[in-house]
C-alpha cells in the first residue's frame, strides 16, 4: 500500500511537470505522508505514521504600494505514535505510549522582503480513541494481514488540545542562485505541545528567494508567474527544547493516562532531502532523524513524501 502510494505521488508529480505559462498561481493543495516503513528496514515504531493535507491561497494585492506577500493555509492531520514493538504485552515495557492525534490548523504567513517569512498559526485537535488512531491502525493491519497491535487500550486518553504556533525564517545567500542557508526559529505553546526549535538548513541547487521558493511553500501569489522551474538538495540540523508533549507526557491537567513517559528536554533533529518544482507542482522527499525523545531509548528516523499541486481559478 505504501509503495503504491509512493508511485502514485511520483506519477501525479511527473504528469504535472509543465513549462511555465506566465499565469499567477494563487491556490495550492498538498498531501504529505510520514512513515518509517519507507526506510525498508522493517521498522514500525514511535512516530509510526502521519497523513497531512493543506489548502493554501494567496489573496490578491489590494494596494500597489504594499508589496508584502501573504499566504493563508488551512490543514488537517492524522498522526499515530506507538511503542517500539506492537506485540509487547506489558505496557511497563513500552518506550513510549500509544497515542493518536487528529488535528486541524490555520496559519498566516507574510513575506515583507524576499528573504524573510513570518508565520502565525493555531492548531486544535483531539487525542485518544476520538482521534481514530487505534481504529485506523487496527483496520490497516487486519486489511494487509499484519499482526494486530497490542496495547491500544493503554493509549493516551481522549483530550481536546489547543496550540499557538509561530515561526521566523531567514535566508542567507552564500552564492547567488546556488547556495544558501535558511535559519528557522519555531515556537509552539499550548495544551498539547510546548516547545522551541532552532534549525539551520544548507541548500544547494537551482535556488529562488525564500519569498518564491518551495522551502516555505511560497510558490503561489505574487511572483509565481515569473518563477522558473527549480530544484535543490538540503541538509538541516536543529535543536529542540521540549517542555511538554502530550503524546509522551500525557495531559497537563490530570494523570488519567495508564502509561506515560517523560519527554527528553533536548532533542536533536537532522534531515536530508530534495525538492523539485515546476510552475504547477512540487515534489519533496525528506529523510528525518531525531535523537531519543525519551531517555534510554533509541533514535528514530522516517521518510516524508510531499506532493503540492498549484492552480489558478482564472484558468
Amino acid at each position: 500500500m505504501y509503495l503504491k502510494g509512493f508511485l502514485l505521488f511520483l506519477s501525479l508529480f511527473l504528469s504535472t511537470q509543465l513549462l511555465s505559462q506566465d499565469v499567477i498561481m494563487n491556490r495550492e493543495f498538498s498531501i504529505t505522508n510520514d512513515n518509517d516503513f519507507y526506510l525498508l528496514n522493517d521498522s514500525d515504531r514511535y512516530y509510526s505514521n502521519g497523513l497531512i493535507f493543506h489548502y493554501r491561497w494567496s489573496p490578491e494585492r489590494i494596494s500597489t504600494i504594499d508589496s508584502t506577500k501573504r499566504i493563508l493555509s488551512v490543514g488537517a492531520a492524522h498522526r499515530i505514535f506507538t511503542p517500539q514493538d506492537l506485540l509487547l504485552f506489558d505496557f511497563n515495557d513500552y518506550h513510549r505510549p500509544y497515542a493518536g492525534l487528529l488535528s486541524s490548523e490555520f496559519s498566516y504567513s507574510e513575506y515583507k522582503t524576499k528573504s524573510t517569512r513570518r508565520l502565525l498559526g493555531l492548531e486544535i485537535g483531539v487525542t485518544g480513541s476520538a482521534s481514530g488512531g487505534q481504529g485506523f491502525q487496527e483496520w490497516y493491519h487486519n486489511a494487509v494481514g499484519f499482526p494486530a497491535p497490542r496495547g491500544w487500550e493503554y493509549q493516551i486518553p481522549s483530550e481536546f488540545i489547543v496550540n499557538l504556533k509561530g515561526a521566523l525564517n531567514r535566508q542567507f545567500i552564500l552564492n547567488p542562485g546556488s547556495i544558501d542557508v535558511i535559519s528557522s526559529t519555531e515556537l509552539s505553546l499550548g495544551t498539547g505541545f510546548t516547545h522551541a526549535l532552532q534549525r539551520l538548513d544548507l541548500r544547494i541547487g537551482k535556488l529562488q528567494s525564500l519569498r518564491n521558493s518551495a522551502f516555505t511553500n511560497a510558490l503561489i501569489g505574487q511572483g509565481s508567474d515569473q518563477t522558473p522551474r527549480h530544484n535543490y538538495i538540503f541538509l538541516g540540523y536543529g535543536l529542540q527544547y521540549v517542555a511538554h508533549n502530550i503524546t509522551i507526557d500525557g495531559s497537563i491537567w490530570n494523570d488519567d493516562a495508564v502509561h506515560t513517559e517523560t519527554s527528553q528536554p533536548w532533542v536533536r533533529h537532522l534531515r536530508l532531502g530534495f525538492a523539485s518544482s515546476s510552475n504547477k507542482a512540487t515534489f519533496k522527499l525528506t529523510y528525518n532523524w531525531s535523537s531519543p525523545e525519551v531517555s534510554n531509548i533509541g533514535r528514530h528516523a522516517y521518510i516524508s513524501l510531499e506532493l503540492l499541486l498549484r492552480f489558478s481559478p482564472k484558468g
